[in-house]
């Protein structure tokens, strides 16, 4: 863990999925940032939270010289790093310290590491994927860059509640698989709603000249959908642990290839 000390002025809490992580910092102007870039997904900062992080701001040159994220543990202790930020976590007490450039971006990425880690355990993840909920039930585009997931949030009906048209949260619970809305945003740069809604259907996209759904075979389902999991650590045992909720899902909900012409009439196949 860094040694690092922060005198903490502010607390906000961040609750995506059901998760809240509390940020800390004596900083007013990241604070505000805070406020504003996770509105709709704060609550009270005195509520209970299961991670705890203090912020501490530095540039970037500062913090790391890694282009790329790395996430590893030793013990129940993770380190992650970038160019703008280092995150110190320890697991079994849910407190960390963080060093990160003043920008939203660099804690978007640290809150992303922390969900799939939290994930992972409860036989959920985070999907690069759009979703929305309609007639109380969400559905999920997900595929390559390029393959149309934000251009079927876009041509989504007005009675569709976006959740997100980058980052979905998949978590299991007792009662089924459920999507959460999330504060991850793509090119609408629109955070989603933080509702949550069981899940009716995961759909791989293909842009085609016509509407069409074509239900996947299991382990074709499992080899598309493990291509658009997030997932940062280089961890053997929580690796495992996201390839068997990747099989568990798709033996339990429908997967389908959707290829779609850039028309609203595709929703008509949906719901």
């Amino acid at each position: 863990m860094s040694n690092v000390a922060t005198a903490v002025s502010y607390a906000a809490v961040i609750d995506i999925g059901g998760t809240p992580i509390r940020i800390l910092t004596d900083n007013d102007s990241f604070h505000r940032l805070v406020q504003n870039r996770y509105a709709g997904f704060l609550n009270s900062g005195s509520q209970a939270a299961a991670i705890e992080l203090t912020i501490d701001l530095a540039p970037p040159g500062e913090i790391s010289k890694r282009e790329d994220v790395r996430v590893v543990r030793e013990s129940a202790c993770w380190s992650a790093e970038r160019l703008d930020f280092r995150l110190d976590w320890d697991s079994k007490t849910g407190c960390g310290k963080v060093r990160q450039s003043a920008n939203p971006y660099s804690l978007d990425s640290i809150l992303r590491i922390l969900h799939t880690l939290v994930l992972a355990h409860q036989g959920g993840f985070l999907l690069h994927a759009s979703s929305a909920v309609r007639n109380g039930r969400a559905f999920l585009f997900f595929g390559p860059s390029g393959a149309g997931k934000t251009t079927i949030a876009r041509l989504a009906p007005s009675d569709a509640a976006l959740l997100t048209d980058e980052i979905s949260y998949v978590r299991k619970e007792q009662s089924g698989y459920f999507a959460h809305g999330t504060p991850f945003t793509g090119e609408l740069g629109r955070s989603g709603e933080n509702i949550s809604a069981p899940i009716a259907g995961l759909y791989y996209l293909v842009q085609a000249p016509r509407n069409n759904l074509t239900a996947l075979k299991p382990a074709e389902a499992v080899r598309v959908l493990l291509e658009s999991v997030l997932f940062f650590a280089e961890d053997p045992e929580l690796v495992a642990l996201v390839f068997q909720s990747a099989c568990d899902l798709v033996s339990q909900l429908p997967v389908y290839k959707l290829e779609f012409e850039r028309d609203p009439s595709v929703w008509d196949m949906l719901a």
